[in-house]
Parts: structure tokens; C-alpha cells; sequence
């Protein structure tokens, strides 16, 4: 079984075991990046959530995250997000600043098992074209997109990638009007996003 329960997840990091979880794709520039989050347990019985920006340089048979470069050149290996006193805080916390899900926090190594699923099946690729773009949307149009996660890595990495915020509106929830997936990339190409 790949992934804890509530329970396990704070059993082991009450026994001084790191927990982790692979949260998906992550940009900067044009450089392909990924995340991901662990629950560390301190020395002064603390908890610490730490994100991690990495470059994507592994791939099927390569997946020791903590091997892989930082994404943003010269930055620390992981930033520290808060230190918490009590574990189900810090599973709380995480999930609340990284977006993370209760149900698919793992052992602290078997994140790449998630790494590699997402290689297969939720990876963009990289340059991500005008008809790359356009084959994933037309497969997330026509409800072939695969397991939900995928989905989300997809439209997460496009997302990031191109800058559109409201692309999956465009997708799932179109406001009385279906777009081709031509049309969803052309408008894509077309949008600034605003700074906020």
C-alpha cells in the first residue's frame, strides 16, 4: 500500500519519521520543474513542513527526488514552510499552504512512485508546442484524460505554463458555449495574465 492513513501518518512522524507527498508540475522560466512536501520531524520534538521546487531531470527509471537540482538556480535544497508543535497540526498546515491531501501522504522515499506515475501519465511535454497543447485539451475535452490526478497535473502544468487561469473553465465548465480545443489554445495564446 502506497499511502498512509491519517493515523500512520502521524504515527510515524510521532515515531521521528518523515512523511512526504508529490504534489505535481512546477515552472521556472522554460524550465520543467516539479514539488513536493514533507512533514520532517525536528530534535526539539517540533514538526517542520518543507516544499520542494526541484528540476525535473529524472524520468522511468530515475526518481530519487532529494537527487534532483533545484528548480530556481542557487536556491536551497527545500524551503521551510512553518514549524509546528504537534504532528496532526503540521499535516493540517501542509495541506492548507501546498495544496496537499490527506489521503496520499506516503513514507518518506515512496513519493517517487508518484513521480513516476505522473512521468507516464501527467507530464507535459517539454517544449510544450501549440499542438501538444492543443492534443492534451482535445483529450481532456473528449473525457479520455485518465485518473483524476493526471487531469489535474495536466491542467495544473498548463495552468503554469502558459498563464492562463481560466482554462479549465474553458475545459469543463464552458458558460454556454463548447470550444473546440483548437479555440481553448488559440484564446490560451491570446492571454495576459493579470497580475494580482
Amino acid at each position: 500500500m502506497r499511502y498512509l492513513s491519517e493515523s500512520f501518518a502521524i504515527g510515524a512522524l510521532r515515531r521521528s519519521v518523515s512523511i512526504e507527498q508529490f504534489l505535481g508540475p512546477a515552472f521556472h522560466h522554460e524550465r520543467r520543474g516539479i514539488r513536493w512536501v514533507a512533514v520532517e520531524p525536528c530534535s526539539n520534538g517540533r514538526y517542520r513542513v518543507v516544499l520542494y521546487l526541484s528540476w525535473d531531470v529524472g524520468g522511468e527509471l530515475f526518481g530519487d527526488l532529494l537527487e534532483f537540482p533545484p528548480l530556481v538556480p542557487d536556491a536551497d535544497d527545500g524551503e521551510v514552510l512553518a514549524e509546528v508543535d504537534d504532528a496532526a497540526g503540521a499535516l493540517q498546515l501542509s495541506e492548507q499552504v501546498t495544496g496537499a491531501v490527506r489521503e496520499r501522504w506516503a513514507n518518506f522515499g515512496v513519493a517517487a512512485e508518484d513521480y513516476f506515475d505522473y512521468v507516464r501519465s501527467g507530464r507535459l511535454p517539454d517544449p510544450l508546442t501549440k499542438d501538444a497543447a492543443t492534443d492534451i485539451v482535445r483529450t481532456l475535452l473528449t473525457a479520455e484524460g485518465g485518473d483524476e490526478r493526471s487531469t489535474s497535473w495536466w491542467l495544473e502544468g498548463l495552468e503554469r505554463r502558459t498563464g492562463c487561469l481560466h482554462i479549465s473553465d474553458m475545459i469543463f465548465w464552458p458558460a454556454g458555449r463548447s470550444w473546440t480545443a483548437e479555440e481553448i489554445i488559440e484564446h490560451v495564446v491570446a492571454c495576459t495574465p493579470i497580475a494580482l
